[in-house]
């Protein structure tokens, strides 16, 4: 009888990673980040907050500053439905268009409507369906830029 590999824990890789200082996330002003570092962090921080108190809290929070590139960061990774939810969750927040300032950001998260929290919570509860495998692509993301963030373990190989 055959064994099979270990399953490799991609999640815990890139938990360990986004700690790692082969990261720009929480270390670097995220407007200076390299175009994969913005993808990496964007992600990171999208699915930190959302996970821990929705869309209302991901543009309160410092993760707001993610919130212009986020979409784009989805797309290149190949979430499409999950940047779909992004461009829905923003424009509810931001009828006029997201705001360039992160103060006026916070400030209109802070002060959102019933309706608008009404739609964010739903689409909150659209991003907690994972329509795409998050963990799946960034990893496979961060893997095809082995230059930005080191080379990381495959499938088969153990951590």
């Amino acid at each position: 009888m055959k064994s099979e590999a270990p399953r490799l824990d991609k999640n815990a890789i890139l938990i360990a990673l986004s700690q790692s200082d082969r990261t720009a996330f929480g270390r670097d002003n995220f407007v200076t980040q390299s175009g994969s570092q913005k993808v990496f962090s964007s992600i990171w921080a999208l699915e930190a907050e959302v996970n821990n108190g929705g869309f209302s809290q991901y543009f309160f929070n410092e993760s707001r500053e993610t919130a212009a590139f986020v979409v784009e960061a989805l797309r290149s990774v190949g979430a499409r439905q999950t940047a779909e939810i992004c461009r829905k969750a923003i424009d509810t927040a931001f009828p006029a268009g997201l705001p360039s300032d992160l103060a006026v950001i916070r400030s209109v998260a802070a002060d959102l409507s019933e309706e608008s929290e009404g739609k964010l919570n739903e689409l909150d509860r659209q991003f907690y369906l994972y329509p795409d495998n998050l963990t799946e692509l960034l990893y496979a993301f961060v893997a095809a830029h082995p230059e930005e963030f080191g080379e990381l373990p495959h499938d088969g190989a153990t951590q």
